[in-house]
């Protein structure tokens, strides 16, 4: 074997190290690359999804508790990036609950529009991923959430959905408590189509 063989064999094995292994089959993509756009991305996002929704929320807590509840919902777009969320009040009659506002460079803030106007979360949005050839968007947040006792969880939200489905997990955790998390899953189907 001539001296050059070694050295041959040594480039080949580390062009081989330096080639990404390919995608596992069992693995679905989900969104496109990360759009640079990233308030465009969270409207679309956020109008595609305008009309009714089946929410059920799972949680998962310290003391090995798992809750869950669901619901109902509208989401209705209205001028400069702002949404209006309606729930059933005590006579099934959907009524404004809150309202949604994006204020540009992905921060969100969500008020509730009763007398006390109070913020129910500041969430910032650090990736979005336009829908890909599937229908199907991603993002990824940061929340800061209210509890009832006036203090503050933090978390963080990986989330995914579509026109007619939506699923998010978030990852929470106590501002002064450190013992004090969560793991909470959040599932939407599509009840109806977009209201006018």
């Amino acid at each position: 074997m001539s001296r050059q063989a070694p050295l041959c064999l040594a480039l080949a094995a580390l062009a081989a190290c330096a080639t990404p292994p390919a995608q596992p089959r069992h693995v679905v993509a989900v969104g496109s690359t990360l759009q640079a756009d990233l308030d465009t991305c969270i409207n679309n996002a956020f109008t595609s999804m305008a009309g009714g929704w089946h929410m059920r929320f799972t949680v998962s807590l310290p003391d090995g508790t798992v809750t869950g509840s669901d619901g109902h919902l509208q989401i209705q777009p209205t001028a400069d990036n702002r949404w209006v969320i309606l729930r059933p009040d005590a006579t099934g009659a959907f009524v404004p609950f809150s309202e949604i506002t994006n204020y540009g460079q992905g921060q969100m803030e969500s008020i509730r529009l009763d007398v006390a106007a109070t913020t129910i979360f500041q969430e910032r949005y650090t990736d979005c991923h336009p829908p890909d050839a599937s229908g199907r968007f991603k993002y990824v947040s940061l929340l800061d959430q209210a509890l009832p006792d006036g203090s503050h969880m933090h978390t963080t939200r990986t989330g995914w959905g579509s026109a007619d489905y939506h699923y998010s997990v978030d990852v929470m955790e106590g501002d002064t408590n450190p013992a004090l998390y969560a793991l909470r899953t959040r599932t939407g189907e599509r009840e109806s189509p977009p209201l006018d």
